[in-house]
Order: C-alpha cells, then sequence, then structure tokens
C-alpha cells in the first residue's frame, strides 16, 4: 500500500497543474475564437470584406477547446452523469463504481492517444496541410488534439488510482 500511496500522491501531483494549466490553454483559445469569430463578422457586415481564414481558424480553436479541457473536466467530476441510479446504492458502492469507470477511461483515453498519435504523425510526415487558401499545416491544429488526448489519459490514471487507493483503505470519500 505505500507503493499505491506513493503513486497517488505522484499521480495528483502531477495531473492536478497539467489538467488546470490545458483547461487554462482552452479558455486562451475559446477568447480567441469569439475575437476571430467577431473580427470575421465585423468585416463582412460593415465593410463587405470578410476574411478567408476565420472559419477554418474557429474550427481549429474549436476542437482545441474541447480537447485541452477533457482531463481538467473529468479530474473534477464534471463530465455527463446519470445519477438517478447510483445516488440509490451506498457510498462504497459508488466508489467501487467510480474506481470501474476510471479503469474504462483509462483504456478509453490510450485509444484515443494512439489514434491522435497516428494521425499527428501522418500529418506531420506527410507535411498535409488544409485544402483552404492558407494551407495550414495540419499537425498544427492537431497538436492540442494530441496533448488533450495525452493528459486526459494522465488525468484517467491519476482518478483511478486515486478512487483504488480510497477502495483498499476503506475511505468512501477520495480527496
Amino acid at each position: 500500500m505505500p507503493v499505491l500511496s506513493a503513486l497517488r500522491s505522484v499521480l495528483k501531483s502531477t495531473a492536478a497543474p497539467a489538467t488546470l494549466g490545458l483547461a487554462g490553454a482552452g479558455v486562451v483559445a475559446l477568447v480567441a475564437m469569439m475575437a476571430i469569430v467577431t473580427f470575421d463578422v465585423i468585416l463582412r457586415y460593415f465593410f463587405n470584406d470578410p476574411t478567408v481564414w476565420a472559419g477554418e481558424v474557429a474550427s481549429f480553436l474549436t476542437i482545441s477547446v474541447v480537447f485541452l479541457g477533457l482531463g481538467q473536466n473529468l479530474r473534477q467530476g464534471d463530465h455527463i452523469r446519470i445519477d438517478v441510479f447510483t445516488n440509490l446504492l451506498s457510498p462504497r458502492m459508488r466508489l467501487v463504481l467510480d474506481v470501474l469507470a476510471h479503469a474504462i477511461a483509462i483504456v478509453f483515453s490510450v485509444v484515443l492517444f494512439i489514434g491522435c498519435w497516428v494521425r499527428f504523425d501522418n500529418f506531420w510526415v506527410r507535411r498535409i496541410t488544409s485544402d483552404s487558401p492558407i494551407m495550414v499545416p495540419l499537425w498544427i491544429p492537431m497538436l492540442p488534439v494530441l496533448v488533450g488526448a495525452a493528459v486526459f489519459c494522465l488525468a484517467a490514471l491519476s482518478g483511478f488510482v486515486v478512487r483504488f487507493h480510497a477502495l483498499l483503505s476503506d475511505d468512501p470519500a477520495p480527496e
């Protein structure tokens, strides 16, 4: 159990700042997306001269917002859950289900990361660009997706270890 406690400590101290930092980057991406769309709307309606790049960049930023927030969302337990059934269970049984859910999240996050890596590598090696006039190298918008998937893996592993440790130590409310 001391090894599990040490692992829990390391994962929590690593996952928390990583997920929070990426969530902050996601907020910056959201603000940038709003500014770009607003700028494009102003150019379109007041000057009848929209940009050729705003839609594409806004879509890349939207995807970034989602992936950059995955880890923090999981770590804080803000994902969608249907708790009508689980509220009827004992705290210990809810913890067992939480451990199981995080184990599934680990598998899902690893598969997600591998898929993102394959895509990123393909874009990088083949030097694939977007079909738009600005021809963005597609590895650039894929980078936050890849980093978000990696930190999501870290958050899933951290959540699993914290809850598994709580389950073994009979603590129904892990911190």
